[in-house]
C-alpha cells in the first residue's frame, strides 16, 4: 500500500510538473517540433530577419565551460548607421529562450522595439536549453547528470558574468542596459550579490516579474513546491535530471475541436501558473508560444525554487546539513547578502502575479540600497503578462524604454 502511494504520488507530480514548468505543453501540431540539431523549429532567424532587422550569433564560453548561444539586434529597422549605440541585454526566465522577446509582432516585442528605439540588443540564452546545449567537455545525454546539475544559482554566478564581459568587450563599453524577466531577475540578483565587482558595469537594471523571495507565492508553483521531495525519487532511481526536453504534440491545432480543446486548456493551464487575466492575455498566442516553450528545466532548478518558497529566504541551494557545512561551513544554506547590489534596480510588478507577488516584491525592495518599485497599472496584469499583454508597449515598455534612457 505504500509503494501504491509513492508510485500514484509520482504519478501525480509528474503531471502537475508537466503542466507548470511548460506552461504551453507544446500545444501545436507535429510541424512545431524540435529538429534533430536540437534547435526550436522556428528558430531566432526566422523570429527576427523577415522582419526586417539584422541577427548576429555569437557563442559564449563560461568559466566552468559552458558553451551559450547569445544573439545580437545592432540596430532597428530604420537606423542602420554606424553610430554607436547603448548596448542593452535581455534575460530569459525559467523553460524558455530568447526568442520569448521577439515571438510577437514587431511592435510589441521588446527585443524589436528596443532595437527601433536605439539600442544595441542582445539576447542571452542560458546554459542547457534549445540554444546553449554545448560544453567544452561534457555532452549533455552521455554526462547528463553532470551537465545538468545546476539551478539558478549557476545561471547567476557564471553565465551572467561571462555574457556581461563578451558583450562589453565586443562593444567597447564599460556598462550595460539589463532587463530580465523572472528567472532572469534571480540570476541578475545572484550574481551581483555574489560577485559584487558586476554592479558597476550595470548602468540600470529593470527587472520583470522580480523572483527571490517566494513566500506569498501561489497557484501551480505553490503546488509543486510540495512534491519536491519526489525530484530526488526521479534522479536517483530513474537517472532523470532535466524534465520537459523537446515536448511536442501529435494533434493537428488548426482543426476543431483540437483547436479549441489546446487553447481553452492552454490558456487555464498557464493562468493556473501565472495568474488568470482574461482581458490582457492574447489566446491566439497560445500556439506561437508553445512553438517557443521547448528549453528543458533541470531538477535542481526546480528544487532549488521549492526550497525557497517553503522558507520564504531568497538562500543558496540546500544540499542538506551536512553537505551544507562542507560547501557552505553551516547547516543551512545561507542567504544572499542583497545588501551588496549597488547597482540602481527597478523593480517591475503586478498585482495579479501569481508567481511574484507583491508582498515578496516588497519585502525584495526593502533589502535593495537602490532600487524602485513600479507597478504595471493594470490590476490583472500577471506573470506571462509581462511578456505577451496585449497593450504591453503601452502599460510597460513605452515607461522602460524612457527608464532605460
Amino acid at each position: 500500500m505504500v509503494k501504491m502511494n509513492i508510485y500514484r504520488g509520482l504519478f501525480l507530480f509528474l503531471v502537475i510538473c508537466r503542466i507548470g514548468f511548460s506552461y504551453s505543453l507544446q500545444l501545436t501540431s507535429v510541424t512545431t517540433r524540435i529538429q534533430d540539431g536540437g534547435k526550436p523549429a522556428k528558430s531566432m532567424v526566422d523570429c527576427v530577419v523577415p522582419e526586417g532587422y539584422p541577427l548576429e550569433e555569437y557563442d559564449v564560453v563560461t568559466e566552468d565551460g559552458y558553451i551559450l548561444g547569445i544573439y545580437r539586434i545592432p540596430y532597428g529597422r530604420n537606423n542602420s548607421s554606424t553610430k554607436k549605440r547603448p548596448p542593452i541585454l535581455l534575460q530569459h526566465g525559467l523553460s524558455a529562450d530568447s526568442s520569448c522577446f521577439v515571438m510577437m509582432t514587431r511592435e510589441k516585442s521588446l527585443g524589436f522595439i528596443l532595437a527601433d528605439a536605439g539600442f544595441d540588443v542582445w539576447l542571452s540564452n542560458a546554459r542547457g536549453n534549445a540554444y546553449s546545449k554545448g560544453h567544452v567537455t561534457l555532452d549533455p545525454v552521455l554526462n547528463g547528470s553532470k551537465f545538468y546539475d545546476y539551478s539558478f544559482h549557476e545561471l547567476g554566478y557564471y553565465d551572467l558574468p561571462s555574457v556581461i564581459d563578451f558583450i562589453l568587450n565586443k562593444t567597447d563599453n564599460t556598462q550595460l542596459r539589463y532587463i530580465g524577466h523572472s528567472q532572469g531577475t534571480s540570476e541578475f540578483f545572484v550574481m551581483a550579490s555574489t560577485r559584487p565587482e558586476y554592479n558597476a558595469k550595470i548602468r540600470v537594471a529593470a527587472t520583470m516579474a522580480p523572483v527571490a523571495f517566494m513566500g506569498n507565492t501561489r497557484g501551480l508553483f505553490k503546488i509543486l513546491s510540495h512534491f519536491a521531495g519526489f525530484l530526488d525519487v526521479l534522479n536517483e532511481y530513474f537517472g532523470i535530471n532535466v524534465l520537459f526536453k523537446n515536448l511536442t504534440n501529435p494533434w493537428d491545432a488548426t482543426k476543431f475541436p483540437a483547436s479549441f480543446i489546446i487553447t481553452t486548456v492552454g490558456y487555464n493551464l498557464m493562468s493556473a501558473m501565472s495568474g488568470y487575466d482574461d482581458q490582457q492575455f492574447n489566446k491566439s498566442m497560445i500556439p506561437v508560444i508553445s512553438e517557443h516553450r521547448s528549453s528543458g528545466v533541470t531538477i535542481k532548478q526546480i528544487k532549488h525554487y521549492s526550497q525557497n518558497i517553503k522558507s520564504g529566504n531568497f538562500a543558496m541551494f540546500d544540499y542538506g546539513s551536512n553537505e551544507n557545512i562542507k560547501r557552505y561551513g553551516q547547516p543551512a544554506p545561507p542567504e544572499y547578502d542583497l545588501s551588496k547590489i549597488t547597482a540602481r534596480v527597478n523593480l517591475h510588478y503586478a498585482a495579479n502575479d501569481w508567481v511574484s507577488r507583491v508582498p515578496d516584491v516588497q519585502k525584495l525592495n526593502s533589502h535593495l540600497p537602490h532600487s524602485s518599485l513600479i507597478e504595471v497599472p493594470f490590476d490583472l496584469f500577471n506573470h506571462l503578462d509581462f511578456l505577451f499583454a496585449k497593450d504591453v508597449k503601452e502599460l510597460l515598455y513605452d515607461n522602460l524604454i524612457k527608464i532605460m534612457l
